[in-house]
């Protein structure tokens, strides 16, 4: 039997990296007294697969595996005993049974869905639209070089085409006690609603003249605007066997582009694993969230 389990790293995991998080999922799954089908050889593993790693530092709200069992068993009473057998770092989502064949997740999943938090001055809201507008018209995007001590260099990569679309998707003041927070909706530059529930049709050409005027404060809100703001992005980008390229990565391409200064964001996280295929864009779980 081979289960598809979707699970989150929590707050509490957001510093596993992504060895110690197999090995906490691996625990989870013997105290849960789950039978594992192993591999055969010196070092027998259980026989588990992931769809995408994730970077250490970031947070996950759907992130996917597939693991191998020795015998059936009721996937209602796998996803209950997982769910009480993980540590906090981790949460279990959902499970079901998939076909023994069926492709791995890396094998198909190609897109990943996140949300940045970066603060930047209130005067500078609309060069982060324009700069966002730059970044998805621009014919090549190039990464900076990847220096690591004691590790060759990464070389510059031209990387636009893993940057599939990018949507401010919520605002407010910075300091608590300045207004209200304003959700924000309407697409800036490319119009997608990767991960939030709709059908994705991203067109960055389009979206060049489109309007891309960042929210304005609610009528609520304290007079005039707050010195500085609190701005959420949802960035669809593509998982490619070429390379990755990280979300904070492509938020230090949108502040060089509108030229405006701003420092690392204050949290990263992925949303969503996808698969975009023939026009479609759909969950790795036929019964939980399969078209998104």
């Amino acid at each position: 039997m081979k289960a598809r389990i979707c699970y989150s790293k929590t707050e509490a995991g957001r510093y596993l990296s992504h060895l110690d998080l197999a090995r906490a999922l691996e625990r989870g799954l013997r105290r849960a007294k789950v039978p594992l089908a192993f591999s055969e050889g010196f070092n027998p593993h259980p026989k588990m697969s992931f769809a995408a790693a994730l970077a250490v530092g970031f947070t996950g709200r759907r992130e996917y595996f597939d693991v191998e069992l020795r015998r059936q068993a009721d996937i209602a009473w796998l996803g209950q005993a997982l769910a009480a057998a993980l540590p906090p770092a981790l949460a279990f989502v959902a499970a079901e049974e998939v076909d023994q064949r069926s492709k791995s997740l890396s094998a198909i999943v190609n897109l990943g869905v996140y949300r940045l938090t970066a603060v930047v001055a209130a005067a500078d809201r609309e060069r982060v639209a324009a700069g966002i507008r730059q970044v998805l018209t621009a014919g090549e995007l190039w990464r900076k070089p990847k220096v690591k001590p004691g590790k060759k260099t990464a070389a510059a990569k031209e990387v636009r085409g893993l940057v599939r679309d990018i949507r401010l998707i919520a605002e407010e003041p910075a300091i608590a006690d300045t207004g209200a927070g304003v959700g924000a909706d309407a697409d800036v530059g490319a119009s997608a609603d990767v991960g939030t529930g709709a059908g994705v049709s991203a067109d960055a050409t389009a979206a060049a003249g489109a309007d891309s005027t960042l929210p304005t404060a609610a009528s609520g809100a304290a007079a005039g605007p707050p010195g500085r703001l609190r701005l959420t992005l949802e960035m669809g980008l593509r998982l490619d066997n070429s390379g990755q390229l990280r979300p904070d990565e492509l938020w230090e391409m949108i502040v060089a582009a509108g030229g405006f200064p701003a420092g690392e964001p204050e949290d990263v996280g992925r949303y969503d694993l996808l698969i975009e295929q023939g026009g479609r864009v759909f969950g790795p779980m036929e019964n939980y969230d399969s078209v998104i």
